[in-house]
């Protein structure tokens, strides 16, 4: 295996900004991901795994070591201990997976048919929607690691909370990735399937922006909405640079053409300071540093110990 070096990173991500890799494989089996996790364990390199993309904000300096981008997507439901179960690999883009179950006549992943990413990226980042999560439907997944070995973790393994997973966490550490997923599903009307995702459909397109996007900016505080409170600060539409608040939805930052990874950040930096300022409450971001950020940046996002004399919430 002979990584590519100085690869792009932003055309594998949703606001399609960011730096360059210094060494990239696209895995597009689940021998190759094996083969990408070797490599990098044999030249002592830091090895991250992406999916979508939908929930990466890469620096502009990009990243050290190697990215592996999972490919492989083949996707089936069988049966497991007497339930139907689906078995995707990492690399199936989620929404598609979904609608087309939907239209076979499977339940329960409706929810997921606008969420974007990957399986593999969902199970990391426990993805959810409409009332939906990932969390609720995991039957199981498979990790591998830079020997090839296989290891299957039960949900109560994976420690899901909102939005977070011990992988996401990176507890387990950085050599293995995810290799299939494992979501249950129930055999329902075809049509009542296809009427869910519709309406989803349309909830989506009323509540949320179209174009160039990494999702939900931030985490909804206890008992509110990041939203809610970004919009009450009078920020929506809101700019730095190229990146923009979403006139649809203030939790959303949208690249309408000409973003940087810098403008993103500092727009979410400026939300933070705003909604602080005039609530007592620090917005906490969805969204992941990944790359060459500095600690500082990285330290700015998670809150001033104290601002103003106030104790952060």
């Amino acid at each position: 295996m002979n990584p590519a070096a100085h690869v792009p990173l932003a055309p594998f991500t949703s606001l399609r900004v960011g730096g360059a890799a210094d060494r990239f494989v696209l895995a597009r089996t689940a021998d190759e991901l094996a083969q990408a996790l070797d490599w990098a364990q044999q030249h002592a390199l830091p090895v991250r795994v992406i999916g979508g993309g939908s929930n990466l904000l890469i620096a502009e300096d990009g990243v050290d070591g190697l990215v592996i981008k999972t490919a492989h997507a083949a996707s089936e439901v069988v049966e497991h201990e007497g339930r139907p179960v689906l078995i995707a690999e990492a690399g199936a883009t989620l929404a598609n997976l979904a609608r087309r179950l939907a239209k076979q006549g499977w339940s329960g992943l409706e929810w997921a048919a606008n969420v974007p990413g990957t399986v593999g990226g969902a199970a990391v980042n426990n993805a959810g929607a409409f009332g939906g999560e990932t969390a609720r439907c995991l039957v199981g997944l498979v990790l591998v690691d830079a020997s090839g070995r296989r290891r299957r973790l039960e949900p109560a393994e994976l420690e899901y909370a909102y939005r977070t997973s011990v992988l996401k966490r990176r507890a387990l550490g950085d050599d293995v990735a995810v290799e299939t997923v494992e979501l249950a599903v129930v055999r329902a009307d075809a049509a009542e399937t296809a009427a869910r995702v519709k309406g989803f459909n349309a909830q989506r397109m009323r509540s949320q922006p179209r174009g160039l996007s990494a999702g939900s900016v931030f985490a909804n505080p206890a008992g509110d909405f990041a939203g809610r409170l970004i919009e009450a600060a009078g920020l929506k539409l809101a700019q730095r640079g190229g990146a923009q608040v979403s006139s649809v939805h203030a939790n959303f930052i949208v690249n309408p053409g000409g973003a940087t990874a810098s403008d993103v950040y500092h727009l979410m930096r400026h939300a933070q300071d705003v909604v602080f300022d005039q609530t007592g409450v620090w917005l906490r971001p969805e969204i992941e540093l990944f790359g060459r950020w500095s600690a500082e940046q990285r330290a700015a996002l998670l809150g001033p110990a104290v601002v103003q004399g106030r104790g952060h919430a």
